[in-house]
């Protein structure tokens, strides 16, 4: 038994691997390696993120409503064209089998809706734009 130390999106774990032959006894690798933590050997911290990392989320803009967690929209509460208030549920989203309320930052009528009942969404992604 061999324990080694992986890093996986940023979380560290410990994980223990029996070892059942020499390498001529293992079958080969049917798919691509796994990518390697670059954490650092002496700290086991992940490196810092740098800005060559891409999204494919559209940046928000002014009046756009945004995702604080990523999840399931199990309800949209308004529709295009219906005026809100400050504080008003927008739509929920399901995570870890908790509801959130997305509530209206400010005033305003609703503009567009991004996002269907069912769609899975990011952090950050934009849901819906106030105007």
């Amino acid at each position: 038994m061999r324990t080694f130390r992986v890093s996986v999106d940023g979380a560290d774990y410990t994980v223990t691997v029996e070892e059942l032959g020499g390498i001529d006894d293992a079958p080969p690798p049917t798919s691509a390696p796994l990518p390697v933590s670059t954490a650092n050997a002496a700290t086991g911290h992940p490196p810092p993120h740098t800005t060559e990392q891409k999204s494919t989320a559209k940046a928000a803009e002014p009046g756009d409503v945004v995702s604080s967690l990523a999840g399931v929209v199990s309800k949209v509460e308004v529709t295009v064209g219906q005026t809100v208030k400050q504080g008003d549920t927008l739509l929920k989203l399901e995570a870890m089998k908790m509801n959130t309320d997305v509530v209206a930052p400010k005033d305003g009528t609703v503009k567009a809706i991004s996002v269907s009942e069912g769609a899975s969404v990011q952090e950050g992604q934009v849901l819906m734009t106030l105007a």
